[in-house]
This record gives C-alpha cells, structure tokens and sequence, in this order.
C-alpha cells in the first residue's frame, strides 16, 4: 500500500490519502509531524540505491522499527517502501526531499524551483514548468528552470483558453492535458518550428488546484519522446501538484496577511486615535506608535501599566466595566475616563473595544482605540461656560437697567436737594443745616457706591462679547476688585500698587473675567479669620517691552511643584471635589494668548502664588484722538421733551433742567410721537428700553416722518441688555447718557444739544 502526504510549512498535515491511519493513528490532518529526523535516515539508502540499484535497512519511525526498502526504476525513479508487518507505505524520493523545503517556509519561486527539478529527476531527459493565474487573468510563468527561451514565451502573459497550449486548457478545465506528440497535435500546428527548435515530443499538463477548489496554475512536463505519462508518472505528480498547491496558497495566505498588517499599520499611523491589541490569554497588551505622540508613551505597557494610569476617580468604574464586558461576552466594550500622560497632566478619552472570541466562544482578544477628548471636552465646556455667562449677563444687564432706573432720580434728587440746601443756606445764614447736607452727602455717596457696583457688573455682563477696543487694565482691575471684594475681605487686605500702565487692545468684559478669576483663586488660597496677618497685592507696571504688566500676588499656602506645571490644564483643580472645575485657569489662559499675551505663575509650599498677567501694549495707530469739545458759549434757553416710562426719573430730570430750560415730558412714547412736531423741541432725551414702545422705534418712526427731529434724540439707558438695542444703539451713532446721570452731565448735554440745535436752525 502507498501513502501520499501533504505537509505545511509548519509540519502540520494537511491532507492524507486513504488509509493513513493504518500506517500510523496520528497520521492525519491537522496532526504534526514530529518524526521528520525519522524519515531523513532514508536518504543515505536512496543514495546508495543510485549506485546499487537497490538498498535496505532498518530504522526507528517514532518508537516503532520499520524496514526499509530503497529500489531504482527503470526511469530513474527511486521508490521508498517502509513495511512494518503487512503494511506498505511507498515514498518516491521528490516527497522526502521536498519535506525540508516545505518545512523551513521557503519564498514560492524556491519552492516552485525545487517542484520542478524533482519533476526533471523523476522523468529523466525532460523539463518540468509551473505557470500561475495571475491577479490580472493571464498566465504567468512561476518556474522553469531547464525550460527553452522560446517555450518561456508561450507560458507568459497569456490569457488562458482551450486549443492555446497544454498548460492554458488545464486551467480552463481544470482537466489534465496530456499532449502525446507535439508534431501532431492540433493545438501546435502553427508552431511546429518551435517544436521541432525545442527537441520535445510531448506535453503533460496538471491543473494545480487548491482545496477550496480554486484553480491558481498548472505544472507541466515536456518529454524527450511522444507517449502519455504511465501510471507511476502521475502518482508521483499527483504529490508534486499538491505540494505546489499548497506552496501557492500559503504564499498568498503570507501575501494577504502581509497586505492586511501594512494596511493596520497605515491606519494605525494615519488615526489621530491610540490602536491597542490586548491578547487576553497571555496578558500581551500592543500599542500603535500613536501611543508617544498623543500621551508620551514609548516603552513596553502592560495592562497593569494601562491600570495605573486611570484616574483614581474613574479607576473602578471603568475596570469593573471591563471586567462584565468580559464575563457577559459582549461584542463591544466603551467608556470615557481620565486619563494620565507622561508629564502627568491628565487626558479625557474615549475608549472603545471590540472582543474576538475563540471557537469556544471565549474572549481572545480585545482591539479597540483612545480617542484624546480633552479639547472637545474643553471647548463643550467652554461653549456651556459661555451660556451661562451669556445668562449672567443678560440677568446683569437686566438688573443694572433696573437698579439704574430708580439710582437716576435717586442721585438726580439728591443733587438737586444738595444744590437747594445750599441756596437756602446763602440766603439764611443764621439757620444751620449742616447735619442735613452731611447727611444728604452721606446718601449721595451711598448712591454712587451702588452706581459703581452696577457699573461693573454691566462690564463682567460683556465677557461674551467678541469686541475690542482699547481697554485701560487698571480701570478693568478696579472693576474685578468690586466684583470679588466680597470673597476678599474676609480673608486678606487688598493693597493697590497702580504704576503708570500702557493701553491694550482687547475685550474689557474678558479681560474682567481673567481678573476676577485670579483674584477670587488668591482669596481662596487664604483661610478665613486672620484678615491682619494676609495679603493680596494687585500691581500694575511696564516691562522692558513697554508691555502691560499686571501682578496678583497672594501670601496663601502656594502650590506643589509637581502639580505647577499642569495648573493651566482643562479640568485640573486642587480644590476639593465640587468646589472648583478645573477651568478657570485654563480659560484665563485662552483668553490672554487670544490676546496676544502670557501669563505666569511663580509659587512654592508656604511662600505663596505670583500670578502675572503680560498684555502686549496697543499700537500708537490704534489709538484714537480725543473728541474736541464745543467752545465754551452762552447756551440759550432751549426746549426740551423727556421720554421715559419712569415718572420719578421725568421729575428728578425736569427738576434739574427746569431752572434752564422749558422741559415737556411723556411717560407714553405714543403721545410723545404726536406731540414732538408741534413742539419743535430743541433735544429729545429718550429712554432705550420702556414697555409698549422701544426708543428704537421712536426713532424709526421719527426718522421716517421728521427726520430733523430724529437727530436730536439723545437715547438714556440703564443697561441696554437686548442684543437688538446693542446692535442698534451702535449702528445709530446716537448721544447715550447713561443712568444713573449727574447733574453736571445731564446739563451738559442738555445745553450742548441746544446749541447744535439753536446754530443749525
């Protein structure tokens, strides 16, 4: 009996013929060959059958004794029999020398090479080929290495058909093609030349077709004489073209495998995401080289590593996920957590996992990738920050136009009681009325008090804005000082060092919100109840540069070395959990290197924090020229009209102007609107915000039906917190006369807007 064998690159047996196990129960596929140092003692004795025609001995095949039989045939062939009791086992001398070739994993051209010269030395006198269907359709020649120059040409790049050679048929067909005499033939009459050049007789051609019954080529022997193959001609390359077979289809398993891994690594480097493969039977956890780009990574890391670096916060959450993701098998794990780098800053990602399981059922693997989130976490943040501070400031808005409302005839009132009391103490000399001005004085600066708080909560309202101008940093610091004095006072003594200071170009309201925000840090890095013995210094300077300089410094507990470096991070705090979030700092930073500029810190354990805040100076051609004021002139005695839905502040208004000029007043913008063409008025004070009709459309309308009246409105506001009376009141170039007014500067507008109007006519 003959057992044929096809072996993998690995040893592993891929196909058997029948009766395999009766030479040996392993024998059979997927079982390895763990004896192939066995079958190598047969090789001495094919040599010396060579020589001696026949040759036999007895070796150990696995723990079994088996005689050995080596004879030559008449071809040239050697035949190997292996008899242990009634069992025969025939090997011809190409399957035991092809076994090393196979083994060792060889390139496909080798292994190809070695197939046909063991097809030339079992046909003595003839040349043996191997053609591949290439991806591109056409034949392709794989081996050939006796093979004529002019028959190269027939076996390349040829489109394989019936009646066009041996080798292309036997594709087509997946047929043998056994030409017996070339001279004859049909399918070569036209190259009878060649043949009778080439010294062939005869063309036998093998499709080679793998075990998924896909037809990748064909082997051909061409002999010196005409005849057909006999029966042991095909046994033995029957074994040939399995074992071509399975050399081309493990070739293109490497080249696919090959082809996917350069794929992986391509989109490992092109992904802005970290791909990991953690092989969960031995713990072996890869990374892409993504991995020390994004978080600084670049040695071994082990999914201990991977552990240690979660944040203490989010460490049992997301293991504790992993783990039931395991247990319950799912396809997919996921989940978002912090994340530490290598300079110990902290990274938000999302992690997401894909499992592959084993044939069991059982998870093998886990691929999946870190995607760094931090900047859209920051910029949602940022985004949700600004909703608020767009609430806050409407609110503000709101509020400041309320609290103005009543501060206007407050402060009006109380001028004009001041200006009174003073009159009367002209003319009564003898009554005293001192403790009464004291105390009207007292309530008037009371009322600016208030007027300056609103003030500056209308300039924080303003931190959304995008607008620049040029902005006075000291006027923004005493601005932040009113906003945080509350978190100050109970903890140090604010000191002021104002040095002269350059202007910058930016936004007031964002430039309050860095301020505030460093002050309200220093106060909070102060413990409360020892107000004597702690300080806060706010100053202000120039660098060599002539930059704006401004400096916050705190004498509180300072700040660790190891965590300085990471305090402008998004979401790192060293405030206890819920009471900070970790983006106030890193929110200041944005907004001054928007602006062009730096801040730095300088602290230590016990010495206190120095924050400095550097803005680059505005360029001399951004500044603007100051307005040129009217020549001081005697102001005739004017008309005029007062628009406000506010009684007391048409009073506190008519009390002021009424000793100067003829004041009218409406509390009802409609009747105003009627009245004003008859009334000819030589200024119209009007309020921006009221209920039932907006300064904004009194002006429309006035545009549209007297326009001349139109230019005299001078528009009184509170706190314009709508955007349209924003949009509006810059669009306009409009006088504004804000609330809560002075006396002096509610006059003064007057008497400037009658004269304008008095010169124009």
């Amino acid at each position: 009996m003959r057992i044929s064998l096809l072996l993998a690159a690995d040893g592993t047996i891929s196909t058997v013929s029948d009766g395999a196990e009766q030479f040996a129960p392993t024998l059979r596929p997927g079982a390895r060959i763990q004896t192939i140092e066995a079958m190598r003692q047969v090789l001495p004795l094919v040599a010396a059958a060579r020589t001696q025609r026949s040759a036999a001995r007895t070796i150990l095949f696995g723990a079994q004794q088996w005689d050995v039989t080596c004879d030559l045939a008449a071809d040239g062939t050697v035949f190997v029999t292996l008899r242990r009791g009634a069992i025969d086992v025939g090997l011809t001398l190409a399957g035991l020398e092809l076994v090393d070739v196979l083994l060792s994993g060889q390139p496909l051209p080798r292994v190809l090479l070695e197939l046909c010269r063991a097809a030339e030395a079992s046909f003595p006198g003839s040349t043996a080929s191997v053609v591949l269907l290439g991806d591109d359709g056409l034949v392709h020649l794989g081996a050939g290495p006796r093979l004529a120059p002019a028959l190269r040409e027939l076996s390349e790049s040829l489109p394989p058909s019936e009646g066009r050679g041996a080798c292309s048929e036997a594709i087509v067909t997946k047929r043998t093609v056994f030409v017996s005499d070339l001279t004859t033939n049909p399918r070569f009459v036209g190259a009878s030349d060649l043949v009778t050049r080439s010294g062939l007789r005869s063309w036998w051609s093998w499709p080679i077709i793998t075990f998924s019954s896909e037809v990748v080529g064909a082997f051909a022997v061409y002999g010196p004489n005409p005849g057909s193959p006999l029966e042991r001609h095909t046994s033995i390359m029957s074994t040939l073209v399995r074992f071509a077979a399975l050399a081309i289809e493990h070739a293109r398993n490497e080249r696919t495998t090959k082809d996917m891994l350069d794929r992986y690594h391509l989109v490992a480097e092109a992904s802005t995401n970290v791909i990991y493969d953690w092989n969960l039977r031995n713990n072996h956890l890869e990374w892409s080289p993504r991995m020390k780009q994004v978080f600084g990574y670049d040695e071994a890391l082990s999914f201990d590593w991977w552990e240690s670096c979660l944040h203490a916060g989010d460490r049992d959450r997301v293991v504790s996920a992993l783990q039931e993701a395991l247990i319950e098998r799912r396809k997919t794990w996921g989940e978002t957590y912090r994340f530490r780098r290598k300079n110990g800053s902290w990274a938000t990602v999302i992690d997401r996992g894909h499992l592959l399981f084993d044939d069991a059922g059982i998870p093998s693997r886990l691929i999946g990738e870190m995607s760094d989130v931090s900047g859209q976490h920051l910029l949602q943040a940022r985004l949700a920050l600004t909703e608020r501070l767009a609430s806050v400031g409407t609110l503000a808005a709101g509020v400041a136009h309320e609290i103005n409302n009543p501060l206007a005839w407050i402060t009006s009132n109380l001028q004009f009681a001041l200006e009174e009391l003073a009159r009367v103490k002209l003319e009564t000399a003898h009554l005293s009325l001192d403790e009464v001005s004291d105390a009207l004085n007292d309530a008037r600066a009371g009322a600016d008090r208030v007027s300056t708080i609103v003030r500056d909560l209308k300039v924080f309202s303003r931190a959304p804005d995008e607008q620049t101008g040029l902005v006075d940093v000291r006027r923004v610091l005493e601005s932040a000082v009113t906003m945080a004095r509350n978190e100050i006072r109970h903890r140090a003594n604010l000191e002021r060092r104002f040095d002269e200071v350059p202007l910058v170009k930016g936004n007031e309201g964002k430039l309050s919100q860095v301020f505030l925000n460093l002050l309200i840090n220093a106060a909070h890095a102060l413990p409360e109840g020892d107000v004597s013995n702690q300080s806060i210094v706010l100053s202000t300077g120039e660098d060599k540069d002539g930059n704006a300089v401004v400096k916050v410094q705190d004498t509180g507990k300072g700040i660790d070395a190891e965590v300085l470096p990471q305090i402008f991070d998004p979401f790192f705090t060293t405030k206890p959990v819920g009471q900070g979030t970790g983006l106030g700092l890193a929110i200041c930073h944005s907004i001054v290197s928007s602006l062009g500029g730096s801040i730095q810190v300088e602290s230590a354990p016990g010495r206190g924090s120095t924050f400095k805040v550097t803005l680059p100076r505005a360029a001399v051609e951004s500044r603007k020229s100051p307005v040129p004021s009217l020549p001081s002139v005697p102001v005739p005695r004017g008309v005029v009209a007062l628009i406000d839905d506010e009684p007391s502040v048409l009073v506190a208004l008519q009390r002021l102007l009424g000793p100067f000029h003829e004041v009218k007043t409406f509390t009802e913008p409609k009747l105003a609107l009627d009245a004003l063409p008859g009334l000819r008025p030589d200024v119209i004070f009007c309020d921006v915000m009221m209920p039932e009709m907006s300064g904004t459309e009194v002006y429309h309308r006035l545009r549209a039906s007297h326009p001349v009246l139109a230019e005299r409105l001078v528009f009184m506001t509170g706190g314009a917190f709508s955007e349209s009376a924003r949009d509006f009141l810059d669009q306009a170039q409009r006088p504004i006369l804000d609330k809560p007014f002075t006396a002096e500067g509610v006059r003064q507008m007057a008497n400037e807007q009658v004269a304008r109007s008095r010169a124009t006519g």
